[in-house]
């Protein structure tokens, strides 16, 4: 069937990536990377009283921006 074609191409999108798919998904986490840093920033600047939930929301927005960033240099390396 159509669906067990498509079931199998994209797990070999994620099983054996191609170089220009790691960099392709190297740029996607980069961009997450951003918006997640970006999202932060807003919070950071847009709360006037913080709460610890406020704060939470913050570190887990960098902690996040930054394991994508990771991500994102590691897929992006090139071989």
């Amino acid at each position: 069937m159509k669906l067990d074609l498509l079931a199998d191409a994209i797990r070999d999108a994620f099983e054996h990536p191609t170089l220009k798919q790691k960099e392709a998904y190297g740029r996607f986490a980069h961009t997450l990377a951003a918006a997640a840093v970006i999202g932060a920033a807003s919070v950071l600047f847009s709360e006037t009283r913080w709460t610890v939930g406020d704060a939470l929301r913050v570190v887990g927005l960098l902690l996040s921006g930054l394991v994508c960033f990771a991500l994102g240099a590691t897929l992006c390396k090139g071989e």
